[in-house]
């Protein structure tokens, strides 16, 4: 766990007395060839710059720019009295110019070494540090690297905060708040670390708020699913321990109403129930997207594998295969665009098959499985820490470019 951080803002130059004959002018210098900006007073905070504007005969303007559009801040004496932030600033900034340049790799150095100090923050520059994160993690395949940013960009996203990415394609589903690769159900080699990841992110992201608790809810919710649906795959069984996605707290939250459609599904106490479960994610979500289409019908492969393993001695080897098939019904779809919930739903129907006594459909469904994993071109094992100056910024190719 993080050390907690203390917020202690550097006031700059601010007010002059309303005596004077001028402004205390702080002086505000922006990027992009935005012309500088003269304004009463600033503050410096994590989340940005908070200036004062004040003019004649109308009311006092305040707004927060972020860090990554400041280019220097000048008191009225010249100096520059922040220093630190400034510096901040610029890494925030060449992040910024690589992420929209679908560098999103580049950018990562940059940004891991703030990850600390700006998580948690409200506004736009900490959606520009968890959206290049979570761009970054992705372009590299570590899921586990990018549940922490994606929780962060669905708090933000919950508190109105748009995207600092507007030409780039989204991440999360504009509908639910979901991110896609990111499935309750994920193969063995890498559920571990995913949950994990997922409960450490939920335990970061829980403050006081709404926006904080819905985001982190949907983290824990996620996790817990993935517990629930063990018994499907031949782990340890564990609907009965599990908390619930359907009962989390913030149940009116998209992401939970999704999750809770799914876990009904996957945790359907007979086949009549499951029916019905399945007819009422259908209501709900008549055209859903291609990744929740995908989940709804693993959780059915799901809800079949434990059907059949609680079957009567006779049927139980029939009830085994037809529930490999349901579960194979994943990837003959083509609707999951990660293989990761491809690979789950095989292993499923691999772990099925064998106990039916068919080892030679079991060996090719392992195959077909490990074939899977290597498409999907993810990485199974935890994320290290963001680096603090450890990181390097591209070697070579990151001292001199933007």
């Amino acid at each position: 766990m993080n050390a907690p951080r203390i917020m202690v803002p550097a006031v700059l130059a601010l007010c002059l007395s309303a005596a004077s004959s001028a402004w205390s002018q702080v002086t505000v210098q922006l990027r992009g060839g935005a012309p500088d900006r003269v304004v009463a007073a600033a503050v410096a905070l994590d989340r940005g710059l908070e200036v004062r504007v004040v003019q004649p005969g109308k009311p006092e303007v305040r707004e927060v720019l972020p860090w990554d559009e400041v280019r220097g801040v000048i008191d009225a004496s010249g100096r520059s009295p922040a220093s630190e932030f400034v510096a901040i600033a610029e890494d925030l900034w060449r992040a910024r110019i690589r992420v929209a340049r679908n560098d999103a790799a580049l950018a990562k150095p940059l940004l891991a070494k703030h990850w600390d100090r700006l998580r948690g923050e409200d506004g736009p520059t900490a959606q520009l540090m968890a959206e290049g994160l979570l761009r970054a993690a992705l372009e590299e395949g570590d899921l586990v690297a990018a549940a922490g940013p994606w929780i962060e960009c669905l708090r933000l996203g919950i508190d109105g905060t748009p995207t600092r990415f507007p030409a780039l394609p989204p991440m999360l589903d504009d509908s639910t708040g979901l991110l896609p690769g990111l499935a309750p159900f994920a193969p063995s080699e890498m559920r571990d670390a995913l949950a994990k990841a997922l409960e450490s992110a939920a335990a970061s992201t829980r403050k006081s708020g709404a926006a904080a608790g819905s985001a982190s809810d949907v983290a824990a919710s996620v996790a817990a699913l993935m517990a629930r649906l063990l018994d499907a795959s031949g782990g340890a069984p564990s609907a009965a321990s599990a908390p619930s996605a359907a009962s989390a707290p913030a149940g009116d939250a998209p992401a939970i109403r999704a999750l809770g459609a799914v876990e009904a599904i996957a945790t359907a106490a007979d086949a009549r129930a499951r029916e019905r479960a399945v007819a009422e994610f259908d209501r709900r979500y008549p055209e859903p997207p291609a990744f929740l289409a995908a989940w709804r019908l693993a959780a059915i492969g799901a809800a079949s594998a434990r059907e059949a393993r609680a079957a009567a001695p006779g049927d139980r080897s029939a009830a085994l295969l037809r529930a490999a098939l349901d579960n194979l019904a994943v990837p003959a779809s083509g609707l999951d665009k990660t293989g990761l919930v491809d690979a789950y739903a095989i292993e499923v129907a691999e772990a099925l098959t064998r106990e039916a006594g068919d080892t030679a459909a079991a060996a090719a469904l392992a195959s077909l499985k490990a074939e899977r994993l290597r498409d999907a071109a993810v990485k199974f094992g935890p994320a290290p820490a963001p680096a603090g100056g450890a990181a390097n910024d591209g070697g070579a190719r990151g001292t001199t470019r933007s």
